[in-house]
């Protein structure tokens, strides 16, 4: 998108200041969504989405799509960094939070809002736009039912194209071709919507596997063959579009597609390719009971093991205050028995929360052992002053080096309330997660500054290089974390943004915007592959 001159900027300005933020709904690496009114009408939602995030074709043809179940946008305009979409607000609660007070539906009306759900996506479809987060917490329920809502990651299905150019979806609902196995298409919400009927009928998040499998083996036999179909793990064995869905929904379903493929059951050799593979057996229990893993993604639940307390020095190789040299090589390892895994260790952790409620955290993760430990996962939990749970998440990075600490940034909890006390506790890793090359990629961060404080955002800015990259993570892009810490050298803050990342040699420009930050005395920005 060019830069707008003065005028336009001004002109920008004047519809941005004209709306009254009633309270911010969320925020991460995709934006702010604030609830908004205007002259005293409203509310509205408004979306603040990075510009060279923004797909603006798909929420131009938003308005085209004509179905009551889709967001209906008021206006969008352009901000200086920012595309900003302004839609109408449905009043009623997400699906998180009905399974959450009610636990799981009736048959009857897990079928119904899934059914409601297949007319909002099967319009996007008929338009080519792949929504790609159906999931709980973007449907809400109101009165005259499901409405399916933001459309943040969405995009228009691209002929020609192997798989998508960024990895994004809320794990235990996006398919596995979201993480990079094939671009995704139609059949990928399908899968999303499967899950989110196993959902519907269990009460249980799909991320939680053993336990998500042991519900869902109690629903009804018809609605289970619907929930296995929709979500296979190979996309030719789903049905082929939510039409078909809907049929069988409504009990028209037929046979198996004759071209549906029966995932392998071969031994892979492990290794980088054999973590794509293990990856898209773990987005779909009903070919692997067994695995109970996650990948990363924005967010997560269940609790894990007791919190280990953090070490609160900083480590000896995290940066202070902006460059980052490059991350040395480390020797490459075989793979390591099943009886010594290394263990996970998190060497050091600090959070801090907002004004909503949102805790902002930055955490120091290493391999406790020879091997790095690929997709670490780690469970934050938030409890209250009297010590109970108001939160827990099961949050995934990318990998925890052997020898030294990757640092990153992040945002966990519900909003609402703050926690008293936060706690990070390593989810034990299983021999799938330990890799056999120690260190693939290296990156350099350069030429970090500061930005003044523009409408309550601080913007950190800078260069990221590769200084060494063999692809055999299988990653394209660069996960770019800023820390923030007191006087005491203690971490008060984390933030996080993405990048595409660039060919050995060369550089590419990243911003971190963060709002509302608390008082720092030191910074740093670190660069891990993803």
């Amino acid at each position: 998108m060019a830069g707008l001159n003065d005028e336009q900027v001004i002109h920008a300005m004047g519809i941005d200041d004209a709306y009254r933020v009633e309270r911010v709904l969320a925020r991460g690496a995709g934006g702010v969504t604030e609830l908004v009114t205007l002259d005293g009408s409203g509310p509205f939602v408004r979306k603040r989405i990075p510009s060279k995030l923004a797909r603006r074709g798909v929420w131009a043809t938003l308005a085209e799509c004509g179905c009551a179940r889709l967001p209906h946008v008021e206006a969008t305009y352009e901000m200086p960094d920012e595309f900003v979409v302004v839609c109408d607000y449905v009043p009623g609660e997400n699906l998180e939070q009905l399974v959450a007070a009610r636990g799981r539906f009736a048959e009857k009306d897990a079928r119904e809002l899934v059914l409601q759900l297949c007319e909002a996506v099967g319009a996007l479809h008929a338009h080519g736009i792949v929504h790609r987060d159906v999931s709980p917490a973007n449907v809400i329920v109101a009165a005259d039912g499901a409405h399916l809502i933001d459309l943040g990651i969405a995009r228009f299905r691209v002929e020609g194209a192997t798989r998508d150019t960024t990895q994004l979806g809320t794990y235990g609902f996006a398919s596995p071709e979201q993480y990079g196995f094939a671009q995704t298409d139609a059949r990928s919400d399908v899968y999303s919507l499967g899950r989110v009927l196993g959902y519907l009928a269990t009460g249980v998040p799909p991320a939680e596997a053993e336990k998500y499998e042991d519900a869902l083996a109690d629903a009804p036999a018809a609605l289970r063959a619907v929930v296995a179909r929709a979500s296979a793990m190979e996309p030719s064995a789903r049905y082929q579009s939510v039409s078909e869905l809907a049929a069988a929904l409504r009990g028209e379903g037929g046979a198996a597609p004759k071209h549906a493929v029966t995932p392998p059951s071969a031994p892979v050799t492990r290794g980088r390719s054999w973590l794509k593979v293990l990856l898209a057996a773990m987005a779909v229990v009903a070919f692997a009971a067994a695995v109970a893993i996650a990948l990363a993604a924005a967010f997560g639940g269940g609790e894990k093991d007791e919190a280990l307390p953090a070490a609160n020095e900083p480590a000896a190789s995290a940066p202070v205050g902006g460059d980052v040299p490059a991350t040395g090589d480390a020797p490459a390892t075989g793979d390591a028995p099943a009886d010594a895994l290394p263990e996970l260790e998190i060497v050091e952790s600090g959070w801090s929360a907002d004004d909503q409620g949102f805790v902002h955290y930055a955490i120091g993760l290493r391999s406790g052992g020879d091997a790095e430990i690929e997709l670490p996962g780690v469970t934050i939990t938030g409890r209250d002053a009297s010590g109970n749970v108001i939160f827990s998440e099961e949050q995934y990075f990318s990998a925890a080096p052997s020898g030294e600490v990757a640092y990153y940034g992040g945002q966990s909890g519900n909003g609402g309330m703050p926690p008293a006390t936060v706690d990070f506790s390593p989810i034990a890793p299983q021999d799938y997660n330990i890799g056999s090359v120690a260190q693939s990629s290296a990156f350099s961060v350069s030429g970090v500054s500061v930005l003044p404080e523009r409408y309550g955002t601080t913007s950190f800015v800078g260069e990221v290089t590769t200084e060494k990259d063999d692809g055999a993570d299988g990653g394209s892009q660069v996960a770019v974390s800023l820390i923030l810490r007191d006087e005491s050298g203690a971490i008060i803050y984390g933030f996080i943004t993405f990048v595409s990342r660039p060919a050995v040699g060369e550089s590419t420009s990243f911003e971190i915007s963060s709002y509302d930050i608390p008082e720092y005395s030191t910074y740093e920005i670190c660069a891990q592959a993803w």
